[in-house]
């Protein structure tokens, strides 16, 4: 009976000419609305996700600030991060200036020691010289072999004090993360350099490379060492809430998409359950009590809403499946992800479903709590047909 039931109310909705093209429309409304939050959560997390791996890539996980420790701490980390098999660069990072001739720019220059580990930005490029930012020697006009001039203001010369130190590079590479906030400030090149230039043997940051799960399992052993440590969501901080504001508000927006359609939820079941009535009487007359009739009536409205909101669900799954594995180009040239990036996981369908869902789930139990609080005689409703 409960099969027949739900089978007759489906065709109802959908077939013959007493469909109901309010609630078709509504549901079709909810289908879209899930659609839209799963496309919306794997964009927008793959377009983060790309921006965050290339920062990681040049910047690494964190790094070790090895000012605060003397060299035995050094050595001690050093031997305890190469047993872990940890990959790091020890590096000497000081903010200089750089001039090219006429041209004058700040430059975050890290010294790295390039004798153990070569991060993979910058393996296959010339490292006997200095190599740029992609923007940064667009500032200087510095094209390869120009020569730099690299001055140290916080370092003078030691026969004349008010002289700040300087060094001549050659350019031998340049590199391009496309982020502004990398390319526009920072250059690489080895380490003996920078000590040579400040006249001491010393480092202040060991990088990390490896992962973070690679990494968490080495703090915990490192209890001594640990507050040293400075990860790359402790350093771009404001980055990280920005991108988490993003997705929260666009998050928000979307959601509230839902509730519209809740409110056509509760004008289309409605006037749905108005027409109804005489067919729920119908079924009583067949043997079907009263209460289990307005019981199933109840649970098709919420079958109906997660049965669209789930095909909504996997079809932005298949749409995001088809631009992940096709790597269509849609965006223009000067956009950095020309191929539109993807990230499916796991809470990205789950909110993709319940958002829409709970949101018809309400609205539909609202509505058909007032259905049932009209007080329906099927007796009356007989004799009124008679």
């Amino acid at each position: 009976m409960s099969l027949a039931f739900f089978r007759y109310f489906v065709s109802y909705v959908f077939q013959g000419p007493t469909r109901q093209k309010l609630i078709f429309l509504t549901i079709i409304g909810l289908l879209i609305s899930s659609f839209s939050l799963m496309v919306l959560q794997g964009v927008m997390g793959g377009l983060q996700k790309g921006l965050v791996k290339r920062s990681k890539n040049v910047l690494g996980e964190g790094h070790f600030d090895t000012s605060k420790m003397n060299e035995e701490e050094i050595d001690f980390l050093i031997q305890d991060l190469t047993y872990k098999k940890i990959k790091f660069v020890r590096e000497l990072e000081l903010e200089l200036m750089v001039q090219n001739g006429s041209f004058l720019a700040p430059v975050i220059l890290h010294g790295m020691d390039f004798s153990g580990f070569t991060p993979d930005f910058l393996k296959g490029k010339d490292l006997t010289g200095i190599v740029l930012g992609g923007q940064l020697g667009r500032e200087l006009s510095a094209y390869f072999q120009s020569s730099l001039t690299i001055t140290s203001p916080a370092h003078t010369s030691v026969l004349f004090r008010e002289l700040p130190r300087q060094g001549t590079a050659e350019v031998s590479g340049f590199f391009s993360s496309e982020l502004p906030e990398i390319d526009t400030v920072h250059a690489w090149v080895d380490i003996k350099f920078v000590q040579n230039l400040i006249r001491k043997r010393k480092t202040n940051k060991l990088r990390i490379y490896s992962t973070r799960d690679e990494i968490d399992s080495v703090l915990a052993s490192i209890a001594p060492n640990y507050d040293t440590f400075s990860s790359w969501e402790d350093e771009n901080s404001t980055l990280v809430w920005a991108l988490n504001l993003e997705t929260r508000v666009m998050f928000f927006l979307f959601s509230m998409m839902s509730i519209l359609i809740g409110i056509c939820i509760v004008s289309g079941y409605l006037i749905f359950f108005n027409k109804i009535k005489i067919d729920l009487a119908s079924f009583w007359i067949l043997g079907l009590p009263k209460i289990k009739a307005l019981r199933l009536i109840g649970i098709f409205g919420h079958l109906l809403s997660g049965f669209f909101a789930a095909i909504g669900v996997l079809l932005g799954l298949g749409f995001l499946l088809l631009l992940d594995s096709n790597q269509i180009v849609l965006m223009p040239e000067h956009f950095v992800e020309r191929n539109i990036p993807v990230d499916i996981n796991l809470q990205g369908i789950v909110l993709a479903f319940l958002v829409p869902y709970l949101v018809a789930f309400l609205f539909t139990k609202a509505t058909f709590n007032i259905f049932k609080r009209d007080g329906i005689s099927f007796i009356s409703l007989i004799k009124k047909v008679g």
